[in-house]
């Protein structure tokens, strides 16, 4: 979550930023209620301790793939590091060109 808010902050304009992160919290919500639902009858019918693992399999794929495709991982990478330090008024360190 932290790498994720810093692109977005970083990449997204700044007069469009609140906008991409409602639509990016309304994509994170909406699917809840639903795995709600699903979870009381898919346990009936499987087991508990396989709707667990089922859910904790699911988790775990939406941490590693993205980590997959090529121009998410560039991401990191494009201007600066992420543990590079970014130059602010005052810092001394170089200020760097927007891009």
């Amino acid at each position: 979550m932290t790498v994720w808010s810093g692109l977005v902050q970083e990449r997204i304009p700044a007069d469009r930023l609140s906008r991409a992160l409602s639509y990016a919290t309304l994509g994170q919500l909406v699917p809840v209620p639903f795995g709600y639902l699903a979870a009381g009858p898919l346990s009936r019918m499987v087991g508990v301790r396989t709707t667990l693992a089922g859910g904790a399999l699911v988790i775990v794929g939406a941490a590693v793939v993205p980590r997959l495709v090529r121009q998410i991982r560039a991401l990191a990478g494009a201007g600066q590091s992420a543990h590079e330090p970014v130059a602010t008024e005052g810092s001394g360190l170089p200020a760097r060109a927007p891009r």
